[in-house]
């Protein structure tokens, strides 16, 4: 039987949760330590070739406050030691058994803010849910609500899941440049996480069962290939503005998601500078995004170390320098506001769905390779969305293309 620091690394993540392994008879089970870390913040230690952690000093100096957090890690692996040891007395040393106990000795009470409920929660149930429904959970509502709290400096509660949390996180996932129907599957996921802590008798507001899903039958909106055009070609007035319209255009003409986009960096780009090759944060899915001429531009004028900012700065940049360079083509879908009051980052991904589909004819199929998105999705918002690209579709196949003027 061993016990030992570990973490699960992944390449879409630079940060790692910090766990403790017990493992036993080929069994083995997983105590969350709540710190997240980078492996170089890590005490590595070699035994017979092959590196784990450091159990007496886990952490190094680059991680901030590591003397206090070295502590906190050893009580807690001498607690485990010491259950461990419990166990043995019972003659079941399994790794369910001193799990269990572990759980019965920390109340749950003691879990209280909502990324502690996703921990928990994945912690308890991994073996009954898919890997899909985890990266739900793990991914993309951690990512979520991580954000949100980092914009309201505080760590909300569970308790804290009122309806005026409701309102403020979807205007914060609005902000973000969430799809209507990402934040309703974020709405959903909050509500399964309570339910299944409730399971657990971890106390939660139950005013989170009555948060309700976005119903829209709003249209995408996305820029055309004529706006396109004339956005590369324009030039906002401030040097940090260029800078941020150049990433713009870059997400355009590969479709990235912003997560995907602050970790670009030159090794995701293959040799021939042909392809950029990553795992995409969202599904942890492999993508091959070509790079089309227009994206390899902004990559050379950067030395392919893109100038990034903070997700909200970047959403703010969009629309001070389009609104700068008079992009005003009123968007109906979105309360007749125009385009640069309600263009954010997720725009340029959906504007090269469109670019992808109506002008290098794509297919549904090809495009969800490159981006992910599921080609029913495509066909049902941008396959022949653009009544000017139909237009020109026909007129190029030799139909007859009738204007009518009825007064």
């Amino acid at each position: 039987m061993t016990l030992n620091f570990f973490i699960q690394e992944h390449q879409n993540r630079l940060k790692n949760v910090l766990y403790l392994r017990y493992d036993h008879n080929g069994f083995k089970v997983l105590f969350s330590t709540k710190t997240t870390v980078e492996s170089n913040q890590l005490n590595w230690l070699t035994n017979q070739g092959r590196k784990k952690i450091n159990n007496t000093k886990p952490l190094n100096k680059k991680y901030i406050g590591h003397h206090p957090v070295n502590k906190d890690l050893n009580e807690q692996y001498s607690h485990i030691v010491e259950i461990i040891y419990d166990a043995k007395k019972l003659g079941d040393l399994h790794p369910n058994t001193v799990k269990r106990m572990y759980e019965r000795i920390h109340s749950q009470s003691e879990v209280q803010t909502i990324i502690e409920g996703i921990d928990v929660m994945i912690s308890k149930y991994r073996n009954e849910l898919s890997e899909s429904t985890v990266k739900n959970y793990d991914n993309n509502l951690r990512h979520n609500i991580t954000g949100y709290n980092e914009l309201k400096k505080k760590d909300h509660k569970l308790l804290d899941l009122n309806k005026n949390f409701e309102l403020d996180f979807k205007n914060y996932l609005i902000d973000q440049g969430k799809a209507k129907s990402t934040i309703g599957n974020q709405i959903r996921y909050l509500k399964s996480l309570c339910a299944k802590l409730k399971e657990l008798d971890i106390e939660v507001n139950e005013a989170v069962f009555s948060f309700e899903r976005f119903n829209s039958n709003k249209s995408i909106f996305y820029l055309s290939e004529a706006e396109l055009k004339r956005l590369r070609i324009s030039n906002p007035k401030s040097k940090k503005l260029q800078e941020q319209k150049d990433i713009f255009i870059f997400q355009c003409y590969t479709g990235f998601r912003i997560s995907d986009l602050n970790r670009f960096n030159v090794h995701m780009v293959s040799e021939d500078r042909r392809f950029i090759k990553t795992r995409a944060y969202k599904t942890d899915e492999q993508i091959n995004i070509p790079i089309l001429p227009e994206a390899f531009d902004v990559l050379e004028k950067y030395h392919y170390k893109l100038p990034f900012i903070a997700e909200q700065k970047y959403n703010k940049a969009i629309k001070t320098f389009l609104k700068e360079l008079k992009f005003d083509r009123i968007i109906e879908s979105e309360n007749a506001a125009p385009l640069h009051e309600v263009c954010t980052s997720h725009t340029a991904r959906k504007t090269f769905h469109s670019y992808a589909i109506n002008t290098l004819n794509l297919s549904a199929t090809e495009v969800s390779k490159i981006t992910g998105t599921s080609p029913e999705t495509i066909n049902k918002h941008y396959a022949g969305a653009d009544i000017e690209e139909i237009a020109k579709k026909m007129r190029g196949s030799g139909m007859k293309v009738i204007d009518l003027n009825i007064d």
